[in-house]
């Protein structure tokens, strides 16, 4: 990928950033979560999730995560299945909340629908099998980019494809930093709260440098 490319990649995540920051907050009720993730992508029959269903999960499968949390009560969660663990468990890829890669360590999947467009390979952790039984079977990824995520997710690889990722962080004032931790939070919806997150929920993290350069709220021409 070109200099030029990622510059246009760039721009066009930091467009999605500033809307979503302009947008105001979703009205909430008696303190109650801001609507309900599965009723508003049409998963809000319970018996039609994959514990119910009894459907047998396998690598590539994409699944909207229950809304248990502050982060997946507020916006759909989607996982990619990327390993399956001995316990039932499985390493999974969250999906972006935005559809252009916003660092190195995201993959374009080529797909249409937006909360499927991006994976976050550099925050893949683990899910225990009783969390992804309350959530629905939406979508598959194919053989080859579960390959790549998992190889990158477990780090047998050290970098996505070029064509498929994003721009790398160089500064320390990039508002994609915040994004970052913002996306980290991901995980404490799943974790038992007297518990340290386990070092497995950190595999990988976006490149970040400290080069010389100015900040990329406005992209350089």
């Amino acid at each position: 990928m070109t200099v030029s490319e990622q510059r246009k990649m760039l721009s066009d995540w930091l467009a999605e950033w500033r809307l979503e920051k302009e947008l105001p907050p979703p009205p909430q009720e008696d303190g109650a979560p801001s609507g309900d993730s599965r009723t508003e992508f049409g998963q809000s029959d319970s018996d039609k999730t994959i514990g119910a269903t009894g459907a047998i999960l396998r690598s590539g499968d994409i699944v909207l995560l229950p809304p248990d949390g502050k982060t997946s009560a507020a916006r759909p969660v989607y996982v990619a299945l990327l390993d399956a663990g001995q316990d039932g468990g499985w390493l999974c890829a969250p999906f972006s909340r935005f559809s252009t890669p916003a660092t190195d360590g995201e993959y374009a999947t080529g797909r249409n629908f937006d909360p499927i467009k991006v994976v976050c390979a550099w925050n893949s952790g683990r899910l225990p099998k009783a969390v992804l039984e309350r959530g629905w079977l939406v979508e598959h990824l194919g053989a080859p980019d579960v390959k790549v995520l998992a190889d990158y997710a477990s780090g047998r690889r050290t970098e996505l494809p070029a064509s498929r990722r994003g721009p790398p962080i160089l500064h320390p004032l990039d508002p994609r930093h915040e994004y970052v931790e913002e996306e980290r939070c991901l995980w404490f919806d799943f974790q038992p709260a007297e518990e340290k997150a386990p070092s497995e929920w950190e595999v990988h993290e976006p490149s970040i440098g400290y080069a010389a350069e100015p900040p990329p709220d406005e992209p350089q021409h």
